[in-house]
């Protein structure tokens, strides 16, 4: 057979191959398909089914915790739940509510704290060299939003943490003009009494005598009493409306707005030194305070001496 005549017949024999395997594969591809078909429709029931499943036990364990949270509820007496949710609304009011006859004093813009925290780590210290001279507002205003300003105003986050966001210790400013109560949300002063009544909060030693202003961080325990409290009290538990971890609490977030005006007051150039010791009685009835809320500590602040006259009395 002529050579052409072979490669012509292998070709056609190629061809023919090729076409069958085609056919074959093509058949293949169609079984394959339809279980895969098949499959996925399986899969889908079955997913379904667990799905379904899954919304009917969810079912059950919001029913579960519905009944369970009722039953916690149902411990409360209507009054206490209506103090606790008009507090919770109280406490997220865009500005604190005041009254027809209270007086606000605005606070400027804080002074710009430009010393680096780790600065600020290396001078904190207790400082009791006090001149005497009245500290800048805009100093004052910086050390009380260190303390407990706004910092994220859309969310009315604080620049200190808080247990539970109880938000309870508020910071009373004993100064030459009188009495104030610093309000976070308006960033202003309210209004307590109109003397000077710093001699009452510096009797204990004379350097006391010289700072310019006293930060006074009181604690309010109805702020305590809340249903995040309470709920850990019920299902952990641990107690911490009143008793031992109530006061640590309660301590705690005043020492963290307490450090937070000492870093201040080293980035400022301020002496600062916080203590504990105060007249109590004459302190709660100068402040107009509750029997409720509690002094947990007093920061002195002043303006340092620009010599050794200054400390003469």
């Amino acid at each position: 057979m002529p050579v052409k005549a072979k490669l012509k017949n292998s070709l056609e024999s190629l061809k023919n191959e090729l076409k069958e395997k085609h056919e074959k594969l093509s058949k293949d591809w169609e079984v394959t398909k339809r279980e895969l078909m098949a499959r996925q429709k399986l899969f889908s029931r079955e997913i379904k089914a667990k799905q379904d499943e899954f919304l009917i036990e969810w079912d059950d364990v919001q029913d579960r915790y519905k009944d369970k949270l009722d039953q916690w509820l149902d411990r409360f007496d209507i009054d206490e739940l209506q103090t606790m949710i008009d507090r919770y609304k109280e406490e997220n009011e865009p500005v604190e509510p005041i009254g027809e006859n209270d007086v606000l004093r605005m606070l400027p813009v804080p002074k710009k704290l430009e010393m680096t925290l780790q600065e600020a780590l290396e001078k904190r210290c207790t400082n009791r060299d006090f001149s005497g001279e009245p500290i800048a507002e805009d100093k004052v205003s910086a050390l009380l939003w260190a303390a407990s300003g706004i910092n994220r105003p859309k969310k009315l986050k604080r620049t200190t943490p808080s247990a539970f966001n109880w938000q309870d210790v508020s910071i009373y400013v004993v100064q030459g003009n009188g009495i104030w109560k610093y309000l976070p949300k308006r960033h202003a002063l309210l209004f307590i009494e109109g003397k000077d009544q710093r001699e009452n909060f510096g009797e204990i030693k004379t350097w006391m005598k010289l700072a310019s202003q006293h930060l006074l961080f009181v604690s309010d325990g109805r702020k305590t009493d809340t249903l995040s409290a309470r709920f850990v009290e019920k299902t952990f538990k641990v107690d911490f409306s009143q008793g031992e971890l109530n006061d640590r609490a309660r301590a705690i977030n005043a020492g963290v707005m307490v450090q937070s005006v000492y870093l201040a007051a080293a980035a400022l150039g301020l002496g600062c030194t916080c203590r504990i010791i105060v007249n109590d009685l004459k302190a709660r009835q100068l402040l107009k305070l509750t029997p409720e809320e509690k002094i947990i500590a007093v920061c002195s602040v002043g303006e340092h001496p620009a010599s050794i006259f200054d400390h003469v009395i």
